[in-house]
C-alpha cells in the first residue's frame, strides 16, 4: 500500500453491492459521500488509513440514499439531444425545432416553435442555448415576482440565475437573495412559478416544517401537484 501523509491524496476505486465508487483518502475526520450529476457517479472521501471494509460498509449503509440521489441527478440533467440542424431542444416544456444559422456571434433566438442557433460547434451551441434559457428565465421572473411577493408578503432583494446540479432554487433568508436554476426554462412555466413561491415562502420559514407547509397551502394550494411534476421526467 502506498505511504500517505497529510499532503498526499490517494484515490482508489471499489465495487460493493453493485455500486461503483471512487474513493479519495484525505485529511478529514469522517467518511463523506456524494453522487455527481448527470451520470450519478459515486464519489467517497475518507480519512487517511480508513480500512477498505469500513468504506464498503458505509457505502452499503447509504444504498437507498444513493439510488434516490441518482434518480434525482438524472432528472435534473439537461436534455442532451445533439444540437444539429433539424434537431430539437426543450423550451418551457415543449420541443422546438433547432435551426442552425451562420453568424459571427454565438447566439440563440426563438422564432415561433423554432430555436435558431448561431455557433461554430456543439459546445458553442450548447452555450448559446444555456444563454437563451437564462434570458427566458430573467424575462419571466419580474412579473411573477411582483404577483407572488404581494400574495406571500415577502419579496426577494435580488435574483441570481445559474445552472444548478441538485436544486431548482435556493434562497438566503438573511439577505433575501434567491437563486433559480436556468434548467427551469426547459419545464412548463407553472413549475417556475412553484419554485419561486417555494423560495419566497422560505423568506418566512427557513425549514420545511408545519408553518412552511401552511403558508404554501394558503398561497398555492396545488403546489404538491406541481412539485410532483417537477420531480417527474421531462
Amino acid at each position: 500500500m502506498r505511504r500517505m501523509n497529510k499532503r498526499t491524496l490517494w484515490t482508489d476505486s471499489l465495487t460493493v453491492d453493485g455500486i461503483e465508487a471512487e474513493v479519495t483518502y484525505k485529511d478529514i475526520k469522517n467518511i463523506r459521500l456524494r453522487v455527481l450529476p448527470p451520470d450519478g457517479r459515486v464519489r467517497v472521501s475518507a480519512p487517511y488509513r480508513t480500512p477498505a471494509e469500513n468504506v464498503e460498509r458505509f457505502v452499503i449503509s447509504q444504498r437507498d440514499w444513493i439510488v434516490q440521489a441518482r434518480a434525482k441527478a438524472r432528472l435534473m440533467a439537461p436534455a442532451r439531444e445533439p444540437l444539429t440542424d433539424g434537431g430539437r431542444a426543450l423550451l418551457w416544456g415543449e420541443w422546438h425545432e433547432v435551426r442552425l444559422e451562420e453568424g459571427r456571434r454565438v447566439s440563440a433566438r426563438v422564432d415561433g416553435r423554432t430555436i435558431r442557433l448561431s455557433a461554430a460547434d456543439e459546445g458553442e451551441r450548447r452555450q448559446a442555448l444555456e444563454n437563451l434559457y437564462r434570458a427566458e428565465i430573467q424575462s419571466a421572473v419580474p412579473a411573477l415576482h411582483d404577483r407572488w411577493a404581494a400574495i406571500t408578503g415577502r419579496a426577494a432583494s435580488t435574483f441570481r440565475y445559474r445552472r444548478m446540479t441538485s436544486r431548482w432554487g435556493s434562497c438566503q433568508p438573511a439577505t433575501g437573495a434567491i437563486s433559480l436554476n436556468i434548467a427551469l426554462a426547459e419545464r412548463r412555466p407553472e413549475l417556475l412559478e412553484y419554485v419561486l413561491v417555494h423560495e419566497l415562502t422560505h423568506l418566512w420559514e427557513r425549514g420545511h416544517g408545519p408553518a412552511f407547509y401552511a403558508r404554501m397551502d394558503a398561497a398555492l394550494p396545488d403546489w404538491r401537484r406541481r412539485r410532483g411534476q417537477l420531480k417527474g421526467p421531462l
